[in-house]
């Protein structure tokens, strides 16, 4: 077992290949598990072989992984309809806000990191005990670099989407321009930095599955310690909001209960202290505001969750990790039940719950990574919106329905210049007085053009009048006796003005007109 070359245990005592000089180099041992064991021979080193799943989970274990490179799929899709929906659809129907892009981004970064080695099911290992990294497989340098920048994009976004609520909710602030420069400028500074720090520091390599996790080396000070620091600011923040919520609530609740005093009239009077009615009205502001922000709070407990979460479970893998080199006794009995197993050629269905109690069981493993899933999902449902749907049919609709509203050439040519419709100045107006109308020789001074004012008292408009089939009368001038009127003086006195009487119509043509009727 001794000897410089692999054995048939599949590299699992390669005595002596460990030297810790090669660590690092070209990024080919970061992400083997390899400790000394002076307890089998005096320079025997022993690695977990590659990949470490195999040895450490039964195989269903594969299953539940697919199962979470699916749901990262479909979270994937629907982020990037919800993005979609922020940039086509309008404002009132999607309620969209820059805080909510940029959370989008985060989650759509951290899905990727999972349908990349989805996509191309990368090989996981470089040799029997080395698995591969961001150097010797691309797949795995980008699938880490998407896990990294999502994780630590959505840790900023949710703290600074925390701090805003409780700008709102505790101290009546509403964030503005400045909140926003400023929230891009360090949210996206610090992502930035501790994603370069970490990617060329601590690096990523195959330790888990197709997904390249950051390497346990450094990892503490360059991405956990930063990213669970974020967390618990936001932690604090949103406790913080909570609470002040909870105490506003209950000081209503005592303010209601009005105190009963006698008057002097002998009947019962109620009173109400400004103190009562300033703790109603902060209850109504807050109350209002937490109805608007109820998403926004929810997916922060959410997503904050899922940090701690999987923060937690990496840190202690790393410590367990780290403990196990300087402490193998702990590790010999999973060591030896592999060497047998190796040696007698039977599974290693017995090892399985050594190797989880030496290290993380199954359950915890693939909570968290159904909980990195659905983290997609999670904002999707929180962010989204029932009129976003509609939205989408009303805008396919428009776009490639036949049945469109007819506009005409014409108006939308003069549509598009709205001085046809302002209207000119006096000096400037084309209908001037009779007496200063220029006019060109030969030109009638009332008359206009077609592409003008057109002469609606000239001949071409002016229609001969035609007399109904059915009328027995035509149009005729008024008589001068029908016109005459005779001022009564009486009447006036009467009235106390003037008064007029009927006109006085003469007998011949009174006949006259009783003929015609």
């Amino acid at each position: 077992m001794a000897n410089s070359t692999i054995n048939p245990l599949r590299g699992l005592c390669p005595a002596p290949f460990f030297d810790p000089n090669h660590f690092g180099n070209g990024g080919f041992m970061t992400g083997r598990f390899c400790a000394p064991v002076p307890q089998i021979k005096a320079d025997l080193v022993c690695c977990l072989p590659c990949p470490a799943t195999e040895y450490l989970y039964p195989p269903n274990f594969k299953t539940w992984y697919r199962v979470a490179e699916g749901l990262n799929v479909a979270g994937l899709v629907v982020l990037v309809f919800l993005m979609l929906s922020f940039v086509c659809l309008p404002a009132e129907k999607t309620r969209r806000h820059y805080l909510s892009y940029c959370l989008i981004v985060g989650a759509m970064l951290l899905a990727l990191g999972f349908v990349v080695p989805f996509a191309t099911q990368p090989p996981q290992c470089y040799d029997e005990i080395t698995p591969n990294d961001m150097f010797s497989n691309l797949t795995c340098a980008f699938s880490g670099a998407f896990l990294i920048s999502g994780g630590l994009s959505m840790d900023v976004w949710i703290f600074i989407r925390a701090l805003s609520m409780h700008l709102q909710i505790c101290w009546d602030v509403m964030p503005g321009k400045k909140f926003f420069y400023w929230a891009q400028g360090l949210g996206w500074g610090v992502i930035a930095t501790f994603f370069t720090i970490t990617i060329t520091i601590t690096g990523v390599s195959f330790r888990f599955g197709d997904v390249c996790h950051v390497n346990s080396a450094d990892s503490m000070k360059d991405f956990w310690g930063p990213l669970l620091a974020i967390a618990g600011a936001a932690m604090v923040v949103q406790v913080a909001t909570f609470a002040y919520c909870i105490k506003v609530y209950i000081k209503n609740m005592w303010s209601d209960e009005k105190t009963e005093t006698q008057s002097s009239a002998g009947l019962p009077s109620y009173t109400t202290s400004v103190r009562t009615r300033s703790a109603r009205a902060v209850y109504r502001r807050v109350r209002k505001v937490v109805w608007l922000q109820w998403r926004g709070l929810t997916i922060v407990v959410f997503i904050l969750v899922d940090v701690v979460f999987f923060s937690v479970v990496f840190v202690y893998l790393n410590s367990v990790e780290t403990h196990a080199i300087s402490d193998v006794e702990k590790a010999m009995p999973y060591l030896i039940c592999l060497i047998t197993a190796a040696a007698t050629g039977a599974t290693n269905d017995k090892c399985y719950p050594l190797g989880q109690a030496l290290f993380v069981n199954q359950s915890t493993v693939i909570a968290v990574l159904m909980m990195l899933s659905l983290a997609g999902i999670q904002c999707f449902i929180l962010l989204a919106r029932a009129s976003m749907f509609p939205a989408w049919v009303d805008l396919v609709r428009s776009r490639f329905s036949s049945k469109r509203e007819f506009v005409s050439l014409d108006a939308k040519a003069y549509a598009g210049d709205a001085r046809n419709y302002e209207l000119k100045e006096v000096a400037t107006s084309p209908i001037r007085a009779p007496g200063s109308a220029v006019t060109s020789p030969g030109e009638d001074p009332y008359r206009r053009s077609m592409t003008d004012t057109p002469d609606y008292f000239g001949k071409e408009v002016q229609r001969e009048y035609r007399s109904p089939s059915l009328s027995f009368s035509t149009p005729r001038a008024p008589s001068q006796a029908a016109m005459r009127v005779e001022w009564d003086p009486r009447a006036t006195h009467a009235r106390g003005g003037l008064g007029f009487h009927p006109p006085i119509v003469d007998d011949e043509e009174e006949d006259g007109m009783k003929n015609r009727i």
